[in-house]
């Protein structure tokens, strides 16, 4: 896979395996939408702009609302949410850790 972090307005990109990564975030900073699509590229070794929307596969501003929620911030508790997206599947945390995996589905 190729490592293309420049893409990333901040955060590191970390290969975990050859069907993985993760970036870290600052919601603070970087909407929690715009990270998975990013993230997603990245891992598909595509542009942003080239994969499908996001809104097919979930609400960005649903995702963003909770992930930048003050309670996700603040809570001992951290919010978790995983979905497909391009044939990925994404795990976005409220710590703003994202993780892509590769999706293989059986036909």
């Amino acid at each position: 896979m190729t490592n293309n972090s420049d893409r990333l307005s901040e955060g590191e990109v970390t290969d975990l395996s050859d069907s993985s990564i993760q970036a870290q975030y600052e919601w603070s900073s970087t909407l929690p939408s715009t990270a998975v699509v990013e993230t997603v590229a990245i891992a598909t070794n595509r542009e942003p702009t080239a994969t499908e929307p996001l809104y097919e596969s979930v609400d960005p501003d649903a995702l963003n609302a909770l992930m930048q929620s003050d309670s996700a911030q603040t809570s001992t508790e951290r919010i978790t949410i995983s979905f497909v997206f391009v044939d990925q599947e994404v795990t976005v945390h409220s710590t703003g850790e994202v993780i892509v995996r590769s999706v293989t589905f059986d036909d």
